[in-house]
Parts: structure tokens; C-alpha cells; sequence
């Protein structure tokens, strides 16, 4: 019995410090499990303060290159305008200039024009004082002839001053024709530039021909605008003239090529190449077309003489070659029918 009193405290004693380490287990677990939560607090409250201020930062690049943007846009905006006065400015400047030396012309012509009237007035009054003084001396000598001379001196007079006013609109009426006659003879001219086959590639002087064209006025022809038209119409004609030669040119340069690669020297045709496509890129170029004609006569010439002696190509041979004066390949392009060169 006493033995059984002993072993109940010690059980009780165990179990008390078997539940003491479980809550001593359960308060340590707690605690971890608080200083996790802790922990995992802080680690969002980092990253939330971590991702606040990436947004700030975000939000502040932003701003600041929406307002780079701005200023940039608004700095084009300002160089622009700045931009289009100047032009204006300098648009109206011109327009003012032109305006004002068409005003100092039209001036002066009118005052040329009044001159001459006045001149031509001032001596028509001269000759009508002139003779009304002669008529008042010869009415105070006396006698009825002499009045009737003066008389007919003024009328003379007054005949002389009408037939110049009709011969001055006569003149007129003949420089009016004879523009219009040279505005036609431009407009033939111009439509008979036009139909030619390579009107079409001189577009620039086409159109500059165009433009002096209706620059012009047919009721009433400018005489510098009929010479800005001739001009333009000279320009024209000459380009055609050039792009002609050229496609002349280039016909003769593809018999010289189709011969040199007839008898396996295409070498030969490299220069031709080259002054052909300098001709072509200077366009009217007298000194570039006289290049390229002086290379093709010396690519004739040197298909004309015998090739260096070396392994002779495959490929049949011409059969039967007619010898002549000038000519000895009848491959030449420059060679006529009877043997002799064109």
C-alpha cells in the first residue's frame, strides 16, 4: 500500500512535467510561428515599400520624359513657326520686291509715255501759236489771202497731227500682230517639240516649256514673256536633241557590242561601257557625248584590226568575207553593202 502511495506522486510529478514541456513546446512553437509572421510582416511590408517606390520612380521617369516630350514638341512647334515666318517674311518680301519693281517700271514707262505726249503737245502748241501769230500779222497788214494761207497752214497743221495719231495706232495694231504671229509660230514650235519620240524623258524642260507657256497671256503678249518662252523652247529642243544623239549613240554601241561578242572580245567594249553610262548621267553634256562617240570610233577601229594571235575559240567562222577598200570584218556596223565604209 505504500508503495502504490509512492509511485502515484511520482506519476503525477511526471506528467505534470510531461504537460510543462508540451506548453514549453507549444510557447516555443508560438513564438516561432510569431516571429515567422513577423518576419513575413516585414518582408511585405519591404516589398510593398520596395514596390511603392519603383512606382514613384516609375511614375517620376514618366513624368519627366512626358515633359521632355513636351518641351521637345513644344521646341519643334516653336522652330516651326519660327521656321514659317522666316519664309513668310521672306515670301513677302519677295512679293513686295516684285511688286515694287513692277510699280517703278509701269512708272516709268508712263511718265516716258507722258513725256512724249507732252513733247508732242508742247510742239503742236508751238506750231497752232506759230501760225495764229502769222494769221494775226498778216489779218493787221491786211488782206484776205494771207488769212486764207493761215488758215489753211493750221488746217494743214491739224491734218499732220491726225495722221500721226493714226499712224501711231497703226503701229500699235502692227506690233500686237507681229506678237501674236511669233506667239504662233512659239505654239507650232512648242506642239512640234512635244510629238517628237523622246519628248517624254525631258520631262523637267517639258514642264519648264509648259510654264512659260501659260505664263503667257494671248490676248495681249508680253514681249519678255514671249522671250522667256523662246528660251525655254530652245532648252527643250536642245535636250531632245541630246537625248537623240544619245539613243544614236547607243544603237551604234550595241552593233559594236554585238560584234565584239561575235568575235570573243568583249574586253574590248569596256570603255564604250563606261563613256556610255557617263554620257547617259551628264545628260546634254557636249563634252561627255564627243567622250562617248570618240569611244565608240576607237572600239571600230579596234574590232576592225586582226586580234592577237592566241587559242582560237570554238564556234563556227564566217564564211566568204567580202574585202574592200576600208572595211575588213563584214561585221562592222559602219560597213556598207558594196564593201566601203558609210
Amino acid at each position: 500500500m505504500s508503495m502504490m502511495t509512492r509511485n502515484t506522486p511520482d506519476t503525477s510529478v511526471t506528467f505534470s512535467l510531461a504537460e510543462l514541456a508540451k506548453l514549453e513546446e507549444e510557447r516555443v512553437r508560438q513564438e516561432h510561428l510569431q516571429r515567422a509572421r513577423a518576419r513575413e510582416q516585414e518582408a511585405r511590408e519591404q516589398r510593398e515599400a520596395e514596390a511603392r517606390r519603383r512606382a514613384a520612380e516609375a511614375a517620376r521617369a514618366a513624368a519627366e520624359e512626358e515633359a521632355r516630350a513636351r518641351r521637345e514638341q513644344e521646341q519643334a512647334e516653336a522652330e516651326a513657326r519660327a521656321g514659317a515666318r522666316a519664309r513668310a517674311a521672306l515670301e513677302v518680301a519677295r512679293i513686295e520686291a516684285e511688286a515694287k519693281a513692277r510699280l517703278e517700271a509701269d512708272n516709268a514707262a508712263r511718265a516716258h509715255e507722258l513725256a512724249v505726249v507732252r513733247a508732242r503737245a508742247e510742239g503742236r502748241r508751238r506750231g497752232l501759236v506759230h501760225a495764229l501769230a502769222a494769221a494775226l500779222g498778216l489779218a493787221l497788214c491786211g488782206g484776205a489771202a494771207a488769212a486764207y494761207g493761215v488758215a489753211q497752214r493750221v488746217a494743214g497743221l491739224q491734218e499732220e497731227a491726225r495722221q500721226l495719231r493714226d499712224a501711231q495706232a497703226a503701229m500699235a495694231e502692227e506690233r500686237e500682230s507681229a506678237r501674236a504671229a511669233v506667239l504662233a509660230a512659239l505654239d507650232r514650235r512648242h506642239a512640234a517639240l512635244r510629238g517628237r519620240p523622246l519628248a517624254r524623258d525631258a520631262e523637267e524642260a517639258r514642264a519648264t516649256a509648259e510654264a512659260a507657256r501659260n505664263a503667257l497671256d494671248p490676248r495681249a503678249p508680253d514681249h519678255d514673256r514671249l522671250r522667256a518662252f523662246g528660251d525655254a523652247l530652245d532648252a527643250l529642243e536642245a535636250r531632245l536633241d541630246a537625248l537623240e544623239r544619245i539613243a544614236a549613240l547607243d544603237q551604234r554601241h550595241a552593233d559594236l557590242a554585238a560584234w565584239a561578242a561575235e568575235g570573243r572580245r568583249p574586253e574590248a567594249a569596256a570603255a564604250a561601257r563606261i563613256a556610255a553610262a557617263r554620257a547617259r548621267a551628264a545628260g546634254a553634256d557636249e563634252g561627255a557625248l564627243r567622250a562617248y562617240e570618240g569611244a565608240l570610233t576607237r572600239l571600230r577601229e579596234a574590232l576592225a584590226r586582226p586580234a592577237a594571235p592566241g587559242p582560237a575559240a570554238p564556234g563556227p567562222q564566217p564564211q566568204g568575207r567580202p574585202s574592200g577598200p576600208a572595211c575588213t570584218n563584214p561585221g562592222d556596223p559602219m560597213c556598207g553593202l558594196d564593201g566601203r565604209p558609210l
